[in-house]
């Protein structure tokens, strides 16, 4: 579901998009890469919104840079969390989109890049469904079947009915919402059975915060119990 919606390029090549906030260039800039809404509401009572649905990390533009020190600072609504060595994050609106590699996958969509997302209020509001977010189904934006990540054209996400896990972990010392759910895939065409993925997701309802990995992002549970709120 993390489907890229890209004005930018696959690994390697150049390409135009948001600002980055990027942890492997020397001189990291400082917090603010996306403004949060100015709406302070739970993200479910948020107004469904207009712009695209960011179901990817691609829009993150895959520049080169020289190997820096990790821990630059990503703020989102208040939350501030650091970005591991190599990750880059961009976005816009209500929505930060962090890529943690340069593996990175064109499709009819756009391209896909292995990372996490950030989504404020108005993605909340449309998470389920095209409805608002509902921590006892899986991240599912838009209305149909989806794509799986690691081939968006080729595999077609099976979902279940019950998470794999369920329960709570922290973010930035606040409890959130936590899910995990094994998601299957079949093959778009011949309906055989492939590899499945695990999606993994941290909701901070008061906060208006929904974080979606669908890559099992290496650290992301420490990074993420790591930040801070201020």
């Amino acid at each position: 579901m993390l489907a890229v919606l890209l004005a930018g390029a696959v690994a390697g090549c150049g390409g135009s998009g948001p600002a980055l906030v990027d942890s492997s260039t020397s001189a990291p800039p400082p917090a603010t890469a996306v403004a949060g809404p100015s709406s302070t509401r739970p993200g479910t009572t948020a107004e469904p919104t207009t712009e695209a649905i960011p179901t990817t990390t691609g829009r993150v533009p895959l520049t080169t840079g020289q190997t820096g020190p990790a821990g630059a600072p990503l703020s989102f609504r208040h939350l501030t969390i650091r970005l591991a060595r190599g990750w880059r994050a961009g976005g816009g609106g209500g929505h930060v989109e962090v890529a943690t590699s340069r593996a990175c996958r064109r499709s009819a969509g756009g391209v896909d890049c292995p990372g996490f997302l950030l989504l404020g209020p108005s993605q909340i509001a449309i998470a389920s469904e095209l409805s608002p977010f509902d921590p006892d189904k899986p991240w599912h934006p838009g209305a149909g079947v989806e794509g799986c990540p690691q081939d968006r054209d080729g595999l077609a996400e099976v979902t279940p009915a019950t998470p794999a896990k369920q329960g709570t972990a922290e973010v930035g010392g606040k409890d959130a919402v936590y899910r995990e759910w094994r998601i299957g895939c079949v093959d778009a065409r011949t309906g055989k059975p492939k590899d499945g993925y695990l999606q993994r997701i941290w909701y901070l309802k008061a906060s208006g915060i929904l974080i979606v990995d669908e890559w099992s992002t290496q650290d992301l549970e420490r990074v993420l119990a790591d930040g801070r709120f201020g």
